[in-house]
């Protein structure tokens, strides 16, 4: 079976974090890296400060591809594309760029580098970079999301598609359920061969750009993503998410591992604000949470987005992401057409300034 190890990480400093991740590579399946091309797919929902903890950190980041060189990588490749990306990719705030240059890598932008990938029976663009690595890692950040209750390292796969490119598939894959499936389909395309998780810092509540950071002091690792979102999900105190759900229903056992180094079932955070429970913790809001999360998935049953038109700066970012193009400005804020909303919530992923809730 293969092997997922956690391993404590309680900060950023470059020792703690050289331990941290070659402890975990040294328990785990790592890929033979040298002399090879490795594309290394960070979180970069949106170039924000690293202080937000919405992107993976940019010291882990670089303490990764310093790992990678050490052991012989001959190029390294960086990327990602917000879903709102315009113009482009912007990694400057977030110090990820910084990070780039400080091992000598390349950062690409899968908007001007991408190739064309059917999947589902739909030509989608997706990173060039996968196409030209040997290795290919993942590494997400420790967050939850609105939709998906929690995201991890297959859901960040799904950053390999350029910008708005993404928002038209939640029109078509309406339910977690359907998502999630959509989703492994995109992963098994990248073809993934590791994946890591920064939960240093993490975040709770709503996320997965709009809840508080949380140190969580933890770095995770393993050759099978679905075994390392399985232990993030169970860390954050979820019986389970969609995408575990639907993983296993397809393929029985493919979240199943070995935890050489710490057991996620004794690090659950019982008090992390979690997707749809607000600031309920007790054991008995745990299970109800459960039973709403993943027993009542319909359009009808998950609640809208809620605009505050006084937080709102009529920024437009919601406006271009919404598949259901249920949303637009007028006086100088959200216009919101409540029958076209098919509750993906992509707007609250992507709004800078806090102005939409999930109630």
């Amino acid at each position: 079976m293969i092997r997922c190890a956690i391993t404590e990480c309680r900060d950023y400093s470059p020792s703690m974090l050289d331990e941290a991740l070659n402890k975990i590579i040294d328990n785990t399946d790592f890929p033979d890296v040298k002399g090879k091309t490795v594309f290394v797919k960070p979180n970069i929902l949106s170039d924000s400060i690293p202080e937000k903890a919405i992107t993976t950190d940019y010291r882990a980041l670089q303490a990764l591809l310093l790992i990678l060189r050490e052991k012989g990588a001959e190029k390294l490749i960086v990327g990602d594309s917000p879903g709102t990306q315009m113009g482009k990719l912007s990694a400057r705030l977030s110090k990820i760029e910084e990070a780039v240059k400080a091992a000598d890598a390349k950062l690409v932008d899968f908007r001007e580098e991408n190739r064309v990938h059917e999947i589902d029976g739909v030509r989608l663009p997706m990173a060039a970079a996968l196409d030209e690595a040997d290795v290919v890692i993942s590494f997400a950040k420790f967050k939850t999301h609105q939709l998906m209750s929690a995201t991890g390292a297959v859901k960040n796969m799904f950053g390999t598609i350029p910008g708005l490119n993404k928002s038209p598939l939640h029109f078509r894959y309406t339910t977690p359920e359907t998502f999630a499936s959509f989703l492994m389909k995109v992963f098994a395309e990248c073809h993934v061969d590791y994946a890591f998780i920064d939960a240093v810092i993490g975040m709770e509540g709503p996320g997965p750009g709009s809840g508080t950071p949380r140190h969580v002091g933890l770095m995770m690792g393993s050759k099978n993503a679905y075994a390392l979102d399985r232990a993030e999900a169970l860390i954050m105190g979820y019986k389970s998410v969609p995408l575990i759900e639907t993983a296993e229903k397809k393929s029985p056992g493919i979240s199943d591992s070995l935890f050489p180094l710490l057991n996620p079932s004794s690090l659950m955070i019982k008090d992390y604000k979690r997707i749809g429970e607000g600031k309920k913790n007790t054991l008995r809001s745990l299970v109800i949470g459960t039973v709403l999360n993943f027993f009542r998935r319909g359009n009808n049953e998950r609640p809208r987005p809620v605009f505050d038109p006084d937080k709102c700066r009529a920024c437009s970012k919601c406006v271009n992401i919404c598949p259901a193009k249920a949303l637009n400005i007028k006086d100088g804020h959200v216009s919101f057409e409540k029958k076209k909303c098919i509750r993906c919530y992509c707007c609250h992923e992507v709004c800078p300034f806090d102005a939409i809730k999930v109630n």
